[in-house]
């Protein structure tokens, strides 16, 4: 039996299903768009560049809010050298700042975008293990990992059907995603699950999609997640006996890399006052923040000390649409240049 006219039929049915799922997928511009999983590989590779980094160099390191808020390119066109983009969606950086300061022996600048609930939390709880994974990544990678992934960039580059997380966003496309989307009575509602609305360049610069300012239903979405959560914060009186442990660890890593030459500034982005009033609950400034930066003496800007930074509207109430990063990272870096905290290397 000749199989090969049937081989050859399955092929091009395949190639033409598969083109027109991609097709469907890429008419979704407001939603989707091809590029890298921003994933431990891709981070890793970011990761190398510090250990041949010079006192020159800015590491970003901190949450979603600085992956989104700093833009890179805009950096260097102010300060006339690009960060190494440390920043993780989901993610504290704290466990990012133990390795740089423990393995490396970096001692430029880092910039430390801080969110409250991330930032002044225990070591080793859920968050930190889960960053705490892109770090052993770093360390561990074998050479065949390395090979797969730079086998599947140039995939990952051209198709928007391999649109997937590692943080399992509802609007994946892969299909584990797309299989949690299938209606079926009694799982989560659809309301309640987070949706992926950013994308990422090759310099890992998070970029809010338009409907997050285009399409309103889209963007309550994205706070409906948050105001599922943000109410069960727990308050201050019950954590406070917390801070002394955690003011205390920070405290060493930051000694030891202020020791060896190396300078950090912190930031806190803006959050909404959705957002804002329950971080405020839970990790107020004045007991929490200020005493912290007294304690380690630091650089710091707070966005409530500065109209610049708190002018802008945040679509979700945590993280900054595109244009306006553009423009804050303008601002906040010629402000630290100002202020003597960073070197122009511009000719």
């Amino acid at each position: 039996m000749n199989l090969k006219p049937t081989l050859i039929i399955a092929v091009a049915l395949s190639i033409l299903s598969l083109s027109i799922w991609e097709l469907y997928w890429r008419s979704q511009t407001d939603h989707f768009k091809a590029g890298l999983e921003d994933d431990r590989y891709l981070w890793a590779k970011e990761r190398a560049k510090v250990e041949t980094a010079t006192t020159q160099d800015i590491v970003l390191i901190g949450s979603s809010r600085t992956g989104f808020n700093f833009n890179t390119h805009v950096w260097e066109e102010v300060q006339g050298i690009k960060p190494i983009n440390l920043s993780t969606d989901g993610k504290p950086p704290g466990p990012f700042l133990d390795d740089i300061v423990h393995n490396t022996s970096f001692n430029g600048t880092i910039v430390i975008g801080i969110t409250p609930v991330f930032w002044f939390d225990k070591a080793n709880n859920t968050w930190w293990k889960g960053a705490q994974k892109w770090v052993d990544h770093y360390h561990d990678e074998t050479y065949a990992q390395k090979l797969g992934y730079f086998l599947s960039k140039p995939l990952q580059r051209h198709l928007v059907m391999l649109t997937s997380s590692e943080l399992k966003f509802y609007n994946d496309l892969d299909l584990k995603s797309l299989i949690n989307r299938i209606y079926i009575p009694g799982r989560i509602e659809e309301e309640r699950m987070l949706y992926n609305f950013s994308y990422h360049d090759e310099d890992r610069n998070l970029i809010m999609f338009p409907a997050m300012i285009n399409e309103p239903n889209f963007a309550k979405k994205i706070q409906y997640v948050w105001s599922g959560f943000l109410p069960y914060l727990p308050e201050y009186e019950t954590i406070k006996d917390d801070m002394p442990e955690i003011f205390e660890y920070y405290r060493n890593v930051i000694n030891l890399f202020k020791a060896r030459g190396g300078k950090i500034i912190f930031v806190r982005h803006k959050s909404e006052e959705e957002w804002n009033k329950h971080t405020k609950r839970m990790l107020p400034r004045e007991k929490v923040y200020d005493p912290f930066m007294k304690m380690i003496n630091c650089p710091s800007y707070h966005f409530e000390d500065y109209e610049f930074m708190s002018k802008y509207t945040l679509p979700d109430w945590s993280h900054m649409y595109y244009t306006d990063a553009l423009k804050y990272t303008k601002d906040i870096v010629t402000k630290m240049i100002e202020d003597g905290h960073l070197q122009s290397y511009k000719n």
